[in-house]
């Protein structure tokens, strides 16, 4: 039952993630009419977790040998048809340092929200998560400005915190290794035993993971209704359709020439 709550939790923030993404440039675009704002207001609404995106790939690459170039924040494109909100220059190196590079924005990015659980609204995985506990911890400190700074860096980091391309990019040779060694062990006769600490800790780490993910998914839930609220408000006033940041997506697709939903944030790991 955990794991499939854990599924269905982390299925949602990806689904989320990329949601906010596309209706934030589709909305924005279909008020302003200009491509370039939609981009730069997505760039500084994520701001904080681009940075924390960014930054926690050169602290790791620095923390295990690998050289790092230039950082730089701001839209740009990437790659073929996509645009950037941030990328670092990191070394070409082995799979092994190259995915723990690439996955340190995630694993950052899930502390973050787990301190700012924490220490914000008093909400640890120990306690369990409800809507409720959510709801009421939210409205009994509604007056205090840093309620709605800690749900905002919540938002802005749970979109940025998810692996771009670039950085999955070494992860399926790695997992072809560990799964080719895996099935030749087994193959042998070895059979793993698993002390029962190490269940104990991964449970524990299973609970953890399902209770940032569902933090994420409470707040950039919320977030996406006031969203659509506001789409179908802007639909009402102009007369136009209600599904308004699709259609405003797909013109902004075509005037940039770009697909530009995803705008992830990228790792360019290169010779240097």
């Amino acid at each position: 039952m955990a794991i499939f709550v854990f599924i269905v939790v982390f299925g949602l923030t990806l689904f989320l993630q990329r949601w906010l993404h596309q209706h934030i440039q589709g909305l924005t675009f279909a008020v302003t009419g200009d491509p370039g704002c939609a981009m730069r207001l997505l760039f500084i609404l994520l701001l904080p977790g681009v940075i924390l995106h960014e930054g926690s790939h050169w602290v790791v690459a620095n923390l295990i040998g690998v050289r790092t170039g230039k950082v730089s924040f701001g839209v740009a494109r990437a790659r073929g048809k996509q645009f950037s909100l941030g990328s670092v220059t990191v070394e070409r190196t082995d799979s092994l340092r190259e995915s723990l590079i690439g996955l340190a924005p995630f694993v950052v990015g899930l502390g973050a929200i787990l301190l700012i659980a924490g220490y914000g609204f008093d909400l640890w995985p120990d306690s369990g998560l409800s809507l409720n506990d959510m709801l009421q911890q939210v409205l009994s400190t509604a007056t205090d400005p840093l309620t709605w700074l800690d749900l905002y860096l919540i938002f802005a980091v749970s979109t940025a915190m998810i692996p771009s391309e670039s950085d999955r990019e070494p992860w399926g040779g790695l997992l072809v290794i560990c799964g080719a060694v895996a099935v030749v062990s087994i193959l042998l006769g070895w059979t793993p035993r698993i002390p029962p600490d190490l269940i104990t800790w991964a449970r524990r780490g299973l609970d953890g993971l399902t209770f940032a993910f569902g933090v994420s998914v409470l707040v950039n839930g919320a977030v996406a209704v006031v969203i659509w609220i506001i789409e179908w408000t802007v639909s009402r006033v102009t007369g136009g359709a209600s599904g308004i940041s699709k259609f405003a997506l797909h013109a902004l697709r075509k005037r940039t020439n770009t697909a530009t939903a995803p705008a992830p944030i990228t790792r360019r790991a290169i010779n240097l």
